[in-house]
């Protein structure tokens, strides 16, 4: 009688054992809410940096405001007070007060 040699390679990986269990026990529905979860996700994620992209391009556009007002209220400042417009002298005065009194 001849004794049979095993086989190299005959008995599946463990992994692939349990991958199929895994995708054996999941029916239709539970495949469709994966499908559906992974979809959310990814426009959950794509809404949170577009919102990012936009709050920081708004920043940007309200710092670059903010520069320009600055420049016009420095330059108002070193004219004399009856060639100001109204408006400018107010605000200069309030200048001049935030950069007397940085601490209040």
């Amino acid at each position: 009688m001849q004794l049979m040699k095993p086989i190299e390679g005959h008995n599946l990986p463990h992994w692939w054992l349990s991958m199929l269990s895994v995708f054996a026990i999941l029916t239709l529905h539970d495949y469709v809410f994966i499908v559906q979860a992974a979809i959310s996700a990814w426009f959950t994620i794509k809404t949170y940096y577009a919102k990012r992209r936009e709050e920081r391009n708004r920043l940007a556009e309200e710092q670059k405001r903010t520069r320009l007002l600055e420049a016009y209220l420095s330059e108002m400042a070193t004219k004399p007070a009856h060639e100001r417009p109204a408006s400018a002298e107010v605000l200069a005065k309030a200048m001049k007060k935030i950069n007397r009194d940085p601490g209040d």
